[in-house]
C-alpha cells in the first residue's frame, strides 16, 4: 500500500500545496517540489507570500498529488513549518531560481517549506486500488 503510495508522489512534480485562508476557506496553489525525504516534503518560496503567512496562522496542510495521465492520486495531510537553515538552503538551491531570488540561496526573501506528513490517502485509477496510510 505505501508503496503505490509513494511511487504516485515521486511521479508528480507540482502538487497543489493547501493551507487554511483566514476566511476558513482551503488556498490551493501549484508547487515544484524540490525533495522528498520519506515523508518530509521540501518546497522553495518566497517568505512575503501569503502561504508563510497562513502557515504561521495554521501549520495544517495538505498536499494533492494528481496524475491525469493515468488517473492516479495522492493526498498527504501534515504539518508545514518553514525553514530559513542556510545550509539546507544551499543544498536545495536551483540556479533557475536567480530571476526570483537575484542573491541566490542567500537572498532573504528565499526560505523552504518543509511539510512533514502524518497521514494520506491514494487512488490508482489503472487498478482501482485505494486505500488510507499513516507516516
Amino acid at each position: 500500500m505505501a508503496e503505490r503510495f509513494w511511487k504516485i508522489v515521486d511521479a508528480v512534480e507540482f502538487p497543489l500545496l493547501v493551507t487554511n485562508g483566514k476566511d476558513g476557506f482551503p488556498k490551493a496553489r501549484p508547487m515544484h517540489l524540490i525533495d522528498r525525504e520519506k515523508n518530509a516534503l521540501w518546497f522553495a518560496t518566497s517568505l512575503a507570500s501569503r502561504k508563510v503567512t497562513q502557515i504561521a496562522a495554521d501549520v495544517r496542510v495538505t498536499v494533492m498529488f494528481v496524475d491525469t495521465s493515468r488517473f492516479n492520486y495522492v493526498s498527504v495531510h501534515g504539518r508545514a513549518q518553514v525553514v530559513t537553515d542556510t545550509e539546507m538552503k544551499r543544498r536545495l538551491w536551483q540556479e533557475s531560481w536567480k530571476d526570483d531570488w537575484p542573491a541566490g540561496p542567500s537572498d532573504p526573501d528565499y526560505i523552504l517549506l518543509k511539510v512533514v506528513g502524518e497521514s494520506g490517502a491514494y487512488y490508482c485509477g489503472d487498478t482501482d486500488e485505494s486505500g488510507e496510510v499513516s507516516l
